[in-house]
């Protein structure tokens, strides 16, 4: 039974986590090294796992094997890819997270998106892209380099056609990175794929450039797993990712998610990425997100459901003294398309000046907010046991309201 539920696991596997892998390094962004991981978990509050026909978020998670040589070096995570599975429409969604966006972890405030899980693990990682994206995660996957290498060992090598001579050499990586590569069309094995996702050098468009070679690499990979000469490789991938994959899906839940994904095809595979620039800040290297357009991404893809799309939910404590003043705010927040869950008095009276809070690292929220109530700033305190995306405590400067 476990064999079978291994095999047939394998399918959805090789839907959503094995062609994800194959973007194992999508904007692979470049950056001082991470920091080391830490021995404990931090507490992540799972959400409902997802009804039949809703989506099935998964995040899936790239990394190395720190110092081979070493079982207990910690290992660092390239990239995040949110894969985004409609069992109901039968579509996959993979949104590349740049490990370098600049957004809030818990306990750390705004950090690079990849630290995440060199500072907590996999539940600081989950945590930090749920409040990043308001979204669910239900489950993830990680998978390191030498599954990446035997994962495209076992599917017979890929096809692709190098743009130019790649050579590249790093001794700083660990191990030390080689990239030897000649242009032309060739089927490259696992370690070969490895150098040609990892290669950053030589291309005259920059990323551009590096991210449609990528994808030529991920279309030659799905068209390998959508053939039909792959059944006959599932034992050896399902082999291959239970020595190189962890995740907190159950082989139930695998076998069920790979029969509601039978009949999948290549068209109804869409990739994004995150909207956004490179910038220094205090000379670190950033990805910036744009805020706006992210919303609109995650709105777009993934269809949030009826009157959740965009909506604000807010809790007004009246810090005034002004009796009456929450409540009129709260009016005036509904008013303009806000979802109002709590109006009451704040712990004492005496604020001269309006608050806003984030409270769930969604910034874009906050910041509508602030505009509505014409505050300069806002400030980020996450808080998990409010279901508020933002708190507003009103002073006494906005009494005339």
């Amino acid at each position: 039974m476990k064999k079978f539920l291994k095999i047939a696991g394998i399918v959805i596997l090789a839907l959503v986590i094995v062609v994800a892998s194959a973007v194992f390094f999508f904007l692979h962004s470049l950056g001082p090294e991470q920091p080391e991981d830490v021995a404990e978990e931090p507490e992540f509050q799972m959400p409902e796992p997802p009804e039949k026909d809703e989506r099935v978020n998964v995040l899936v998670m790239g990394t190395d094997l720190g110092d081979p040589t070493d079982s207990r070096a910690p290992s660092r995570t390239d990239t995040m890819i949110l894969a985004s599975f409609d069992p109901k429409e039968k579509k996959l969604d993979l949104i590349s997270l740049p490990r370098d966006t600049r957004v809030e972890i818990k306990g750390k405030g705004l950090d690079k998106l990849g630290h995440a899980h060199a500072y907590g693990g996999v539940g600081l990682a989950m945590d930090t892209v749920s409040n990043f994206l308001d979204v669910d995660v239900h489950y993830y996957f990680k998978i390191d380099y030498a599954g990446f290498r035997k994962f495209i060992d076992n599917l017979g090598g890929v096809r692709v056609n190098v743009p130019f001579d790649m050579n590249y050499y790093d001794p700083y990586d660990n191990p030390p990175l080689r990239i030897n590569l000649k242009k032309g069309w060739q089927t490259l094995n696992g370690e070969k794929a490895l150098q040609y996702v990892r290669n950053r050098e030589g291309y005259p468009n920059g990323d551009i450039g590096r991210i449609q070679a990528q994808q030529a690499l991920i279309d030659a990979v799905i068209d390998k797993v959508l053939s039909a000469g792959t059944i006959l490789r599932l034992p050896a991938l399902a082999d291959t990712l239970s020595s190189h994959l962890s995740t907190n899906m159950t082989p139930s839940e695998m076998s069920k998610y790979a029969f509601r994904a039978a009949g999948i095809n290549k068209e109804s595979i869409n990739m994004y990425r995150i909207p956004g620039d490179a910038k220094y800040i205090n000379g670190i290297s950033y990805f910036l997100h744009d805020e706006e357009k992210t919303r609109e991404l995650i709105s777009m893809v993934l269809g949030k459901p009826d009157g959740e799309d965009g909506t604000v939910r807010v809790e007004v404590l009246n810090g005034s003294g002004v009796t009456g003043l929450a409540a009129r705010v709260g009016d005036m927040l509904k008013d303009k398309g806000c979802d109002v869950i709590k109006v009451g008095n704040a712990e004492g009276n005496e604020y001269s000046s309006t608050y806003i809070y984030d409270r769930k690292g969604n910034g874009e929220k906050a910041k509508r907010i602030a505009e509505i109530l014409d505050v300069n700033e806002y400030k980020v305190e996450l808080d998990d046991k409010t279901n508020a995306d933002v708190t507003v405590i009103l002073g006494k400067d906005k009494s005339n309201l």
